[in-house]
């Protein structure tokens, strides 16, 4: 019998967020003799969804939705295809802000050598947008 600390390790969810789902209707967890929790296959299997759809952002009421009309699969795919369609679009934005911090680490590594090297304040700061213009001219060629 797997206790309700395994579970969460397990599947990366807090107790409290499974006491909550199953307060929720959201799972229904089966109960032992001596009342204790017994998480079985179904249990889990339905926490684990849980936990990935709130993991790429679905709300509680689209999750529900799911969980509660599970054959009705134009309803879920609905569902996860706008959820696939938001997760996507954070992924563009996650890949941009990486693009964007790998530029300036760049810069700032390079900057930090100048200083290094006993360029002042003001020579950096005028190498800082010697880079910013090169890289303005390369945006253009692209």
């Amino acid at each position: 019998m797997l206790t309700i600390k395994e579970v969460s390790k397990q599947l990366g969810l807090s107790a409290y967020a499974i006491r909550f789902y199953e307060k929720e209707g959201m799972v229904e967890i089966p109960r032992n003799a001596r009342g204790f929790r017994d998480f079985d296959e179904r249990s889990i299997d339905r926490l684990k969804a849980i936990a990935h759809y709130r993991r790429v952002g679905m709300s509680l009421e689209d999750i529900r939705s799911i969980l509660a009309e599970f054959h009705n699969h134009a309803l879920s795919t609905e569902l996860l295809e706008k959820t696939k369609r938001d997760l996507e679009e954070q992924i563009r934005n996650l890949q941009e802000t990486h693009a964007y911090l790998v530029k300036k680490i760049k810069i700032h590594r390079h900057l930090a050598e100048l200083e290094a090297q006993g360029l002042s304040e003001n020579e950096r700061t005028e190498a800082y947008y010697d880079i910013r213009r090169q890289e303005g001219k390369g945006e253009e060629n692209d």
